[in-house]
C-alpha cells in the first residue's frame, strides 16, 4: 500500500536548492495529519554529501542514487532512475520543486508511472475520506489570474504528484543532525542520457535575488507611466533591494516573468517590501502577505493594497521617488 510523502530533493552543482527545505516543510505539515513518514530522494554525483544536508531537516527516510558522473540537464536519464526508485519506495505523494528542472524531469516521471501530476501549487492540504484513507488537495491559480481550483488526483492513483512553487512555504530550520534511515539503490544506474551540452551560459535574469533579497520594491500598473521605471531603479539601487512587479509590469516588458509576484508568481517573504503605484489585487498581495513590514504608495486613497500595507502613503509616486533620490 502506498504510503509516504515523498520530496524530490533538487540540487546544483553538489548544493541543495533551498526550494528542498521549503518541501520539506510542506511534507510536514501534510504528515501531521496523514501521520506518514517524511521522505526524500536525491540522485547526484554528490549524493553522500547531500544526504548528510538532507538528515539536518528532520525527514525520516532519505533515498538516494549515486551517480559516476555529472547529471546536470540529463533529464531523460534522471527521470527513469526517479521512476524506479518511487516504484521501490512506493510513497502516496511526491511533492516536486516547481522549478524548469523540476518540471522537466516529472513530467517525464508521470508519464513512466502513469499518475498524471498537478503543476505550480501553491498550496497542499491534506483531507480525509469516509473511508479513513488520506487525499491531498492540490491548490492552484487557473485560467491565469483569474479563478484559484482544487485538483484532486483520482482515488486509488498514486503516488498523486504535484509540484509546489518556490517561496510559497518557509523553509524548515536545518539541525545540526538527523536520525533519517538512509537507503542507497545501488542497483539503480543512471544511463547515458541523450542530452548533450554544448555549453552552459549564467542565466541574465534569476530569481535568486528576489527570493532572498531583504528589501524588494514592487512596481505596479502606475510606473508604466512616464519615466517612472527609471526613478524606480534608481530608488531600488539607492536602498539595496531588488525589483519586483505585478503582471502589467511583465506584460509590458519592464520586468521579466520570473519576477513577477503574486498567485501567478512569486511567493515572497522580505524583511521590507515597498510597493509604488500597486492596487492591491489579491492575485498579487497573496505574494506577499508574509511580508515583515509593507508600504505602499497609491494615489488612490480607496486602493485595496492599503488593507494590506502596515503604512500606507496617498501620494504621486513620482513625486515621492523624486524627493527620496534628492536626499
Amino acid at each position: 500500500m502506498a504510503n509516504g510523502i515523498c520530496v524530490y530533493a533538487e540540487s546544483y552543482n553538489g548544493e541543495l536548492e533551498t526550494v528542498a527545505a521549503e518541501l520539506v516543510s510542506a511534507a510536514k505539515g501534510l504528515a501531521e495529519t496523514t501521520k506518514e513518514k517524511v521522505q526524500a530522494i536525491v540522485l547526484s554525483d554528490h549524493a553522500e554529501e547531500l544526504v548528510k544536508e538532507l538528515d539536518k531537516l528532520g525527514v525520516d527516510e532519505i533515498y538516494a542514487v549515486k551517480a559516476d558522473h555529472d547529471i546536470t540537464l540529463q533529464d531523460d536519464a534522471v527521470s527513469a532512475a526517479i521512476a524506479e526508485m518511487l516504484k521501490k519506495i512506493e510513497p502516496s505523494a511526491v511533492l516536486v520543486p516547481a522549478t524548469p528542472q523540476g518540471r522537466s524531469i516529472f513530467s517525464r516521471v508521470a508519464m513512466r508511472l502513469g499518475c498524471g501530476m498537478t503543476a505550480d501549487c501553491t498550496e497542499v492540504l491534506a483531507a480525509q475520506r469516509e473511508d479513513g484513507s488520506f487525499y491531498i488537495k492540490q491548490n492552484k491559480p487557473s485560467y491565469g489570474e483569474n479563478v484559484f481550483v482544487t485538483i484532486l488526483t483520482k482515488e486509488s492513483i498514486y503516488p498523486q504528484m504535484m509540484t509546489v512553487r518556490p517561496g510559497v512555504y518557509a523553509a524548515c530550520e536545518a539541525k545540526e543532525s538527523g536520525n533519517a534511515n538512509v537507503t542507497f539503490f545501488d542497483d539503480i544506474k543512471i544511463e547515458k542520457s541523450g542530452v548533450e551540452i554544448l555549453e552552459e551560459l549564467p542565466a541574465e535574469n534569476t530569481t535568486d535575488s528576489i527570493l532572498g533579497a531583504e528589501v524588494v520594491v514592487v512596481g505596479g500598473r502606475g510606473v508604466l507611466e512616464d519615466d517612472n521605471f527609471e526613478l524606480l531603479e534608481k530608488f531600488a539601487e539607492k536602498v539595496g533591494g531588488a525589483i519586483g512587479g505585478t503582471r502589467p509590469m511583465v506584460d509590458s516588458e519592464m520586468i521579466p516573468f520570473n519576477h513577477q509576484i503574486g498567485q501567478t508568481g512569486l511567493t515572497i517573504r522580505p524583511k521590507i517590501c515597498i510597493s509604488f503605484g500597486v492596487s492591491g489585487a489579491i492575485q498579487h498581495t497573496e505574494g506577499i502577505k508574509d511580508t515583515n513590514l509593507y508600504v505602499a504608495v497609491n494615489t488612490d486613497e480607496n486602493a485595496a493594497i492599503f488593507g494590506v500595507a502596515d503604512y500606507g502613503i496617498q501620494a504621486d509616486l513620482k513625486e515621492i521617488l523624486e524627493n527620496y533620490l534628492t536626499l
